[in-house]
């Protein structure tokens, strides 16, 4: 019996590796001849850089930077074998974990230290870049990233604005005389996780900035911020970006990237998926297994268990997915996913929840093989 397991983090608990092994050591206690596959998972958000890096030749950089609220951080960032790719996350200098609850603000959060970032690998001579969105502290449209780069946001008075989501009220013009003309050529994969446009009900501050610690005046006042950088940025692209799809990303950062770089967006998951050779993987395989930390509605969009659960399904795999706890409306999961099951035992304060994420999720795994047999559902091969 070939058995893949494929699982996203549970976040602020175990990495997809962790994820990975714990479902192993509790399945192999009743299929103790099974041949298991781990295959951890990423969207383009935390922990895409180690993933990938499992798959692909490369090596980890490090690098000083500016942090979302302009404090020093270092920031891991990875260079594959041939030194001409680079792989980057928003979260590694712009992250929202980089931050405790009560520091979060996105009015004054930038990506400067994401665009310090790009510029290193630019400095190095990369020609692809490949940039994971997610886990963001910053509603700034990427502003900081483009700032970083040499381009220059100016007020009416045309001295530079300020860093942060807010200052882009003070926008009045882009200049871009400062960018280098190469950035045009690099090939530039922006990865995330969402469809979202830029601004609007949908857009990136209604829908993340709560997240971020803004109240609802502040979500106001961030979405009237962004539409007034699309509107100036369409002077330069010859599109406003306004409604785009995707741009809602990250606290709007495409927009930001989009001013520098001829930017291609695409599913994180799916960018994952083939860089790991996924339907490869999944070749000949009785069962996939997969999870993450919560599984709800947000999960079709663009999540790794439904994306990898959609591959299984073209090739007749069945699909269990294990998640930490199970949200509202699952219900659409079902037509990709057979079975979905949540390893919280009973009510428990968060900090248990993530002490015990471990044992919890070895023994429900251990548990739904024990089903699986008694059932006689797989046979043991």
């Amino acid at each position: 019996m070939k058995i893949v397991i494929a699982p996203d983090s549970f976040k602020e608990s175990l990495d997809a590796m962790a994820v990975a092994t714990c479902i192993e050591n509790g399945f192999s206690q009743i299929f103790t001849e099974a041949e298991f596959i781990k295959l951890p998972l990423a969207d383009g958000g935390e922990g895409t850089v180690d993933v990938l890096l499992q798959a692909l030749q490369g090596k980890k950089q490090y690098a000083r930077v500016t942090g979302p609220l302009g404090l020093p951080v270092d920031a891991m960032w990875a260079l594959l074998e041939d030194g001409k790719t680079a792989l980057i996350e928003v979260a590694a200098a712009s992250g929202l974990d980089l931050l405790s609850p009560d520091q979060r603000d996105p009015l004054q959060a930038t990506t400067l230290g994401t665009g310090e970032i790009i510029k290193k690998a630019l400095d190095l001579g990369v020609d692809k870049i490949l940039l994971g969105l997610g886990g963001s502290a910053s509603n700034d449209a990427g502003a900081g990233i483009l700032s970083a780069l040499g381009g220059k946001l100016l007020d009416r008075t045309g001295n530079e604005i300020a860093l942060g989501g807010a200052a882009l009220q003070n926008l009045v013009s882009i200049d871009l005389s400062g960018l280098d003309p190469r950035y045009a050529k690099v090939e530039f994969i922006v990865a995330c996780d969402v469809d979202n446009p830029l601004c609007g009900e949908r857009g990136a501050s209604a829908v993340f900035a709560p997240q971020k610690g803004a109240d609802a005046n502040q979500v106001k006042q961030l979405d009237l911020d962004l539409a007034n950088f699309a509107n100036i940025a369409q002077q330069k692209l010859n599109i406003n970006h306004h409604n785009s799809p995707g741009f809602g990303a990250a606290g709007g950062t495409p927009l930001g990237l989009s001013l520098a770089f001829n930017i291609h967006i695409k599913a994180g998951i799916e960018v994952v998926l083939d860089a790991l050779n996924a339907d490869q993987v999944l070749h000949n395989t009785d069962l996939l297994i997969t999870g993450e930390g919560q599984m709800d509605n947000q999960t079709l969009q663009g999540k790794a268990p439904y994306g990898i659960a959609k591959r299984a399904n073209k090739q007749g795999i069945p699909v269990i997915a294990i998640a930490g706890s199970l949200g509202t409306e699952v219900d659409a999961l079902y037509d990709n996913i057979g079975s979905i099951f949540g390893t919280v035992r009973s009510p428990q304060h968060l900090a248990q929840v993530l002490a015990e994420a471990e044992a919890n999720l070895t023994r429900s795994a251990r548990n739904i093989a024990a089903t699986l047999l008694m059932g006689n559902q797989l046979s043991i091969k």
